[in-house]
């Protein structure tokens, strides 16, 4: 590991962070931006030589907004950032490629994010949507009784579209089932009427809704009224909403749902640690954005410099096995030992951590959920199943 000499001591790192706030992702990003905030902070009120610097954008669930975002982290001469969420490669296109800030998300899935040209800049400590293709099509055939038609519904951008793909090629191509009708659905509309009678036409077993929490109010309202509650729906990482079902006003109890899962090492730990800190329990994609958070900092103070480049030179060599254990019980010391030069492996609260070449995660875990009113959290996690780098291919591409 390099970089670790006196001068990577008694200096400030410098962490960005690009979350959406407010907009059709708000719900959840609030929390996300605490999970991240949480890691600076206990490098701040440790007493180490270093500390960090951080500052907050606001993607607004846009973008446009996530691209404006980005540059005031760049104006502002942060070399590194936690983000963005949601699953889109313009902001790489437009901004931290270019120049040479370093990004790691805790949620954006995208798929052709493992061959973006990327100059080693991207990494996500959350796996693509092709692993979540493969698991919404496992949990249908499996575990649902009697399915072998569906319908999906997708938000218009490209985690929609690419995830209701990738679940239709494995729904169709690894376990037997047609895919009647793939809409496309706008956020944030007054009525999803005319979309939700075009996807369900031809009368499917299952819906597969991929859509973000707040047009997801407004597309279960309609669809309630309109078509009933018989049908069984499957959601995905994107309506991970615990708030959900009291906004429609309907328990959603035929719907169930798959996300990463958050099941790393520490995540008891973290779960607890966020709960005391924020008075609220850990949500989607939490745990993630505190690995991305954590991660990145230890791959600064490794590097000795505020850096995109010389940060991605170090994440796999603080994050992959060898070196001292470093967790959210020990961060703060973690870090001070990167910067010492000393050699560490992190482990996460969501997943190991472990990254390949592409800066993705080796493996993926997915969570099935549903919506209960008997859990404090309105989640209640039905189970975990793994699924491999061979499975998560496309069928017929390898």
């Amino acid at each position: 590991m390099s970089g670790g000499d006196s001068e990577s001591s008694g200096r400030t790192i410098k962490q960005g962070y690009l979350l959406p706030l407010t907009g059709d992702l708000g719900s959840l990003g609030t929390a996300m931006r605490n999970a991240g905030v949480m890691a600076a902070q206990q490098v701040n009120d440790a007493d180490i030589s270093l500390s960090v610097d951080t500052q907050i954008e606001d993607t607004q669930t846009t973008v446009p907004d996530a691209i404006d975002g980005a540059n005031a982290l760049v104006n502002s001469g942060y070399p590194m950032m936690v983000g963005s969420a949601t699953s889109n490669i313009e902001i790489g296109n437009r901004v931290f490629v270019p120049q040479g800030m370093l990004a790691c998300s805790p949620s954006n899935t995208l798929p052709t994010l493992s061959t973006f040209e990327d100059n080693d800049l991207f990494f996500r400590t959350t796996p693509g949507d092709q692993y979540q293709g493969f698991a919404m099509a496992q949990a249908a055939a499996e575990r649902l009784d009697g399915i072998e038609t569906a319908a999906t519904t997708y938000i218009n951008d490209d985690y929609g579209q690419l995830l209701s793909q990738w679940f239709t090629d494995h729904f169709e191509q690894t376990f037997g089932g047609t895919v009647q009708n793939q809409v496309v659905h706008d956020p944030v509309q007054s009525s999803y009427s005319s979309r939700l009678q075009t996807a369900l036409a031809d009368d499917p077993d299952l819906f597969v809704v991929i859509t973000y929490p707040q047009s997801g109010v407004q597309l279960f309202r309609d669809y309630y009224s309109e078509f009933g509650t018989d049908r069984p729906i499957m959601l995905t990482d994107g309506a991970k909403d615990p708030t959900l079902p009291r906004k429609v006003g309907n328990p959603m109890e035929s719907a169930v749902g798959t996300m990463p899962a958050a099941a790393g090492p520490t995540y008891d730990t973290f779960t607890s640690m966020f709960e005391e800190q924020y008075g609220n329990a850990a949500v989607a994609f939490t745990a993630q954005t505190y690995d991305a958070s954590a991660v990145t900092l230890l791959a600064n103070a490794a590097a000795g410099e505020n850096s995109g480049q010389a940060v991605s030179d170090q994440m796999a060599a603080v994050a992959n096995p060898g070196g001292t254990e470093v967790s959210i019980e020990n961060l703060a010391e973690g870090v001070q030992m990167a910067a010492d030069g000393e050699e560490v492996q992190y482990l996460g609260a969501a997943s190991a951590v472990d990254f390949d070449e592409n800066g993705d995660l080796q493996s993926g875990s997915y969570e099935i959920w549903e919506f209960t009113e008997d859990s404090e959290t309105g989640i209640n996690r039905l189970d975990v199943v793994d699924i491999s780098q061979s499975q998560a291919l496309s069928p017929g591409s390898s």
